[in-house]
C-alpha cells in the first residue's frame, strides 16, 4: 500500500479536467490492492484470495468557498504535478463529501475520491 500526501506546498498544483483546482487545504492519496475472495462451501474464511487490480482513495480538503469545482456526477480526471513529475489519476468518482465548520476556523469541505488508474509521468530533464 503506497501513499502520496501533500502536507504543504506551494510548487505543487492540482488540476481538474485541465482546470486548475484552487482552495485545496490537503490532499492525500492512497493504493489498495483490490482482491476478490474465494469461500469453500460453510467456511468463514476464504480458501483463496484473486487479485482484481488496484484501486486509489483520494481525499482533497478544500476552503468551503471553492467546493463547487469538483464534479459529482460524472467521472474526471485528476492531475497532481510537483515540479517535473506528475500523477493522472484517471476514472475518478467523488463517493463522500464532508463540511467541517469549527469554531473560529474556517468552514471546509472534505471529498472522498476514488479513482481506478494512476499514471506517473516525468517531464523535462533531470
Amino acid at each position: 500500500m503506497n501513499e502520496l500526501r501533500i502536507i504543504r506546498g506551494t510548487d505543487v498544483s492540482l488540476y481538474i479536467n485541465d482546470a486548475p483546482l484552487f482552495g485545496v487545504i490537503a490532499f492525500s492519496a492512497e493504493e489498495k490492492p483490490l482482491f476478490h475472495e474465494v469461500y469453500e462451501y460453510l467456511c468463514v474464511k476464504p480458501c483463496e484470495r484473486i487479485p482484481q487490480g488496484t484501486e486509489y482513495h483520494i481525499l482533497i480538503g478544500m476552503m468551503s468557498l471553492f467546493d463547487h469545482q469538483l464534479p459529482a456526477d460524472e467521472a474526471f480526471t485528476l492531475r497532481v504535478i510537483d515540479g517535473n513529475v506528475a500523477y493522472c489519476y484517471k476514472n475518478c468518482r467523488v463517493t463522500d463529501r464532508r463540511t467541517k465548520a469549527e469554531g473560529n476556523r474556517m468552514a471546509t469541505q472534505e471529498f472522498a475520491i476514488k479513482a481506478d488508474q494512476m499514471e506517473k509521468q516525468v517531464t523535462g530533464n533531470e
